[in-house]
C-alpha cells in the first residue's frame, strides 16, 4: 500500500512520484508544462509556502493554494 499525501505535507528530503493533479485546468496544464505530471519523481528540497521540489534537474517553487491539488506517493526506504 502506498502512502499518499498532498505535496505540501511532505517533509525535506522525501521523495515520491506524483498520482494525481486535480484543479483548474489551466493551472494544472501549467504543472504538466513544468514537469509536474502524473508519475512525475520529485523530491522535496524546501517545505513550506512557497516550497522547493526537485522534479529532474529542476528545481520548482510553488505557492500551495486552493487552485491546484498534487498528491504524491511516498517512497518507501526499507
Amino acid at each position: 500500500m502506498e502512502n499518499i499525501v498532498p505535496l505540501e505535507l511532505m517533509a525535506a528530503g522525501e521523495a515520491g512520484h506524483v498520482v494525481q493533479v486535480d484543479g483548474l485546468p489551466d493551472v494544472v496544464h501549467r504543472l504538466a508544462e513544468m514537469g509536474l505530471r502524473e508519475q512525475a519523481r520529485i523530491l522535496m528540497v524546501q517545505p513550506g509556502s512557497p516550497c522547493i521540489v526537485a522534479v529532474g534537474d529542476h528545481r520548482l517553487s510553488l505557492r500551495t493554494d486552493d487552485e491546484a491539488e498534487i498528491l504524491v506517493a511516498l517512497t518507501v526506504v526499507p
